[in-house]
């Protein structure tokens, strides 16, 4: 007997699980497929969610040690209790998975766990754990099975010693030595979780910089407060070979021509992630991933097949939750006859170090590769009165504007709660501000987003407090 639904949606994470909501609230019959047994996918399992908790927890246990005696605070024996620490992420996890889980049921949302492939463009076969498998039947079918990070050729990961971005969020004790390959957000991030803890981190990265997505000033600046808090890092520099020993990881690294091996405990790989489509038969149904692996779709969402939709980290696009939740949104809308369009450009990018990093929009770089007139207006945090008040004041809000339109193009932050603060960027990308808006529109006083303010009337070649 097959089961029949409006909508199947294969995978359950930020994507999935946001288009099988919209799609149940558009009257949809809708049952979302995943082959973990906990909603959320990756995102909200082993990324997004628990390094975002390590990182809160460690930024706090650092800056007490670094900074309690600057505000009066003084902490005898203050330490790190890693097993707490661990469980309190996990507790996170479990409250927010329990919360899509409450969603579902709110929905009346079929869930199915288990791995699918297609039969046909409109039937799939569900393969379950016990070896049990029934086919679903479905008028329209979303792709959301993301992605997975891809090994350096010849390391493979054991998840022991030569770990992913999932394995290093569950290890049992803190290492002594981490070699982290891979100088992009993953990396950056995650190295520091455990140099916080005291652990000896090395990043090793091929570029001559880190986090290339970023505006280059601020990948600068970056990379100077990673150094200064303790993190080491070899640029431009390849890992050659590895040696895998019980105690040890051996890699051996070419800097400028020369070789040289550095040990570690611990390997994290985080060169980057690959879009995940293994097991779904799509030559069976005649669609062909693109060269990266990406599937192709049109500006609906649609595969070459016009019942079969794909969207999130599956697809050609910067690898986003926040990204796959509106393309989420949009791809039920499409398939409920309604139009929907996402604004990528107004899409922002967040890394979680500290202090953070956010940009939206354009580079100053892409800007200029595109012949944009620009006007830019930077701001430092050293004069803002609430960073003073909060000691945070590492950083700049960095605002470019058109020329010609006025209009704000890109924005970019690097300080404390940029994460928050990158939202007045987004908007005013999204609704086409300009930075005559943005610079007398009234920002609250003490606060940081006054340095955004700021920012955008240097541009205008009017600053008030700089």
């Amino acid at each position: 007997m097959t089961d029949r639904y409006d909508v199947a949606i294969i995978g359950a994470g930020p994507g999935g699980y946001v288009a099988a909501i919209r799609a149940a609230q558009l009257g949809l019959k809708t049952v979302c497929i995943d082959k973990r047994n906990e909603l959320g996918g990756t995102c909200l399992n082993v990324g997004c969610i628990p390094s975002k908790t390590l990182l809160h927890s460690t930024e706090l246990y650092s800056r007490l040690q670094n900074e309690g005696a600057e505000h009066g605070i003084t902490v005898k024996d203050l330490s790190i209790n890693f097993d707490q620490l661990m469980k309190r992420k996990k507790a996170v996890v479990k409250s927010l998975v329990d919360g899509v889980g409450g969603l579902f049921k709110q929905h009346q949302i079929t869930t199915v766990n288990g791995e699918a492939s297609f039969i046909d463009p409109k039937i799939l076969e569900i393969k379950q754990s016990d070896g049990k498998s029934f086919r679903i039947e479905a008028n329209s079918i979303i792709i959301a099975t993301g992605s997975a990070p891809i090994p350096l050729l010849g390391l493979p990961f054991d998840e022991r010693q030569v770990v992913s971005s999932t394995g290093v969020l569950s290890l049992s004790k803190i290492p002594q030595r981490m070699v982290v390959v891979g100088g992009g957000v993953i990396g950056v991030e995650l190295a520091s979780v455990y140099q916080r803890l005291g652990t000896d981190v090395t990043i090793i990265e091929m570029l001559d910089h880190i986090c290339p997505a970023m505006d280059k000033k601020v990948s600068a600046t970056l990379l100077q407060i990673l150094k200064k808090q303790g993190i080491k890092f070899m640029l431009s520099c390849k890992v050659v070979t590895a040696v895998v020993q019980p105690n040890e990881v051996i890699l051996t690294v070419n800097e400028n021509d020369k070789l040289q091996n550095i040990g570690a405990d611990i390997v994290l790989v985080a060169v980057g992630r690959k879009p995940y489509s293994e097991g779904l038969n799509l030559d069976k149904i005649g669609i062909k991933a693109d060269s990266k692996g990406f599937i192709p779709v049109d500006s609906c969402y649609r595969t070459s097949q016009p019942n079969i939709f794909a969207i999130g980290d599956v697809i050609e696009g910067t690898m986003l939750a926040h990204r796959a939740f509106e393309e989420g949104v949009a791809v039920a809308e499409h398939i409920a006859g309604k139009r929907a369009i996402v604004n990528y450009l107004a899409v922002p990018n967040v890394i979680y170090t500290y202090p953070e990093v956010a940009s939206v929009g354009l580079t100053e770089e892409e800007a200029k590769v595109a012949g944009i007139e620009l006007m830019i207006g930077i701001c430092s945090f050293r004069g803002n009165p609430r960073a003073r008040c909060s000691f945070e004041m590492e950083g700049f809000v960095k605002v470019i504007g058109e020329v010609k339109s006025g209009r704000l193009i890109g924005m970019h932050i690097i300080g404390a709660h940029a994460s928050e603060l990158i939202e007045e960027g987004m908007m005013a990308m999204d609704k086409k501000a300009t930075l005559h808006d943005i610079a007398y529109a009234a920002h609250a006083h003490p606060t940081l987003s006054e340095a955004i303010k700021e920012a955008a009337l240097i541009a205008l070649g009017q600053p008030i407090h700089t």
